[in-house]
């Protein structure tokens, strides 16, 4: 009875397993106070895990937020930065995870207030 429900749009294909980020935005706030890092996801069927850091160019993690069972494709969390200067020199990390293993990762380098930095990855 249950193989009788589509889950998916009838001639189509399941999305796959394996989740990764397509693109992502890293928005500094002009204030300087916040960063919010919107990622674009690929179909899942299963709600991903992922982390998102900020970190110092040397690997120093100033910020971090886990995101459990993302339930949209396009979710966009905001961490609050420590006071730094306009113009310092961040790093956006983020990690799609399963279970213990890092699937993906991607860094996106950003300034404390700076501009607006798009990246598009290819699949």
């Amino acid at each position: 009875m249950t193989e009788d429900i589509q889950l998916y749009e009838k001639g189509s294909q399941p999305a796959p397993d394996n989740v990764r980020v397509t693109d992502c935005r890293v928005m500094p706030w002009p204030d300087g106070t916040r960063v919010t890092v919107e990622l674009g996801l690929t179909p899942f069927r299963q709600f991903p895990a992922l982390d998102v850091s900020v970190t110092t160019l040397d690997g120093q993690v100033l910020r971090a937020a886990s995101v459990v069972g993302a339930m949209e494709r396009r979710p966009a969390p905001t961490l609050h930065l420590p006071r730094l200067e306009r113009g310092t020199a961040l790093v956006a990390l983020i990690e799609l995870l399963d279970g213990e293993s890092v699937t993906q990762q991607v860094a996106v380098p950003f300034e404390v207030g700076g501009p607006i930095v798009r990246q598009v990855l290819s699949e």
